[in-house]
């Protein structure tokens, strides 16, 4: 840990320490592809719970089992445990159109829709290791600003994976991204509402609903979803006017309303895994350093919570 990050963590201490009405987790590869760093900074956090896409400049899905009882041995070890397998499921190419994937979360690019089926046994793998029945996945690479458009291709082409993920026994947490066609929470629930599937649940991300254009994540976004949601990220974003762009900055510096959204997820009584998902590296600083940052800003906005 670098003495920049160990001089936030003293002069923010109380506000570390204190007891949190949610089971907060964050991601270990946000620190660092050494699992035993990684590790390191989440026991400073006093953190419970990992969210890890990859280790060891490789993604979990291409590590061999042996390196993914490891990972699983070395996070059990310091008293964590992993709600959500951070799987890189649909986030590929659409039928051939729009991005095509390169390296991923330091996976290998699988743009297919039968190398994404042979994805799913083998995250439902990592899942039954981790002791847990949630698998993230995503609504393929953005085809348009419309997804309307390709709507009812977009239905079909879950309709497989569904099937797989039903034959495993998972539930899969499709997160709302603004890099791919469910980028919001609006549509988020028109998608999931119209699948009518159990194993289809939403992982909300109320900051990358902002970035997709979503004004109001909260209130507006998340009143439609609420009732979908198994798993939760939280990042902070602004909108530059003048240049019309987005970016990220440090939780609670945003203009995501997070304290909103925080005490409404209290009030409708979640009772699952909240993650940080640190997007923001200060100018000069490093990874670490920034979700440190972002993370002593959630703390604070638990405290008014």
């Amino acid at each position: 840990m670098t003495r920049n990050t160990q001089y936030v963590l003293r002069i923010t201490y109380c506000v570390l320490k204190e007891h949190t009405l949610f089971n907060i987790a964050i991601f270990a590869d946000d620190i660092s592809q050494d699992l035993d760093c990684a590790l390191d900074v989440a026991e400073e956090l006093w953190v419970e719970w990992i969210e890890i896409r990859s280790a060891w400049g490789k993604n979990l899905i291409d590590h061999d089992l042996d390196t993914v009882r490891q990972v699983r041995d070395a996070i059990h070890a310091r008293g964590m445990r992993v709600r959500c397998v951070a799987a890189p499921l649909l986030k590929s190419s659409f039928r051939g159109q729009g991005r095509q994937s390169q390296e991923l979360f330091h996976a290998q690019p699988r743009d297919t829709l039968e190398q994404q089926l042979e994805l799913v046994p083998r995250a439902a793998q990592l899942a039954h290791l981790f002791d847990t029945n949630l698998v993230r996945c995503f609504s393929f690479w953005k085809v348009s600003d419309d997804p309307t458009l390709i709507w009812n291709d977009l239905i079909d082409e879950f309709q497989p994976i569904l099937r797989a993920a039903e034959r495993e026994g998972i539930v899969l947490a499709m997160e709302n991204d603004f890099e791919c066609n469910i980028g919001t929470g609006a549509l988020a629930a028109r998608f999931i509402a119209q699948i009518n599937s159990p194993h289809l649940r939403l992982l909300w991300d109320p900051g990358n609903a902002y970035f997709a254009g979503e004004s109001a994540p909260y209130p507006s976004g998340y009143e439609k979803v609420k009732d979908f949601i198994v798993h939760v990220h939280i990042k902070d974003a602004v909108y530059d006017q003048a240049t019309g762009t987005y970016r990220w900055v440090a939780t609670g510096a945003g203009q995501v309303d997070l304290l909103g959204q925080l005490r409404a997820l209290k009030a409708d009584g979640y009772t699952g895994v909240i993650t940080l998902e640190n997007h923001y590296i200060p100018p000069g600083g490093t990874k670490e350093e920034g979700l440190v940052r972002s993370f002593v800003g959630l703390r604070r906005l638990l405290k008014q919570v």
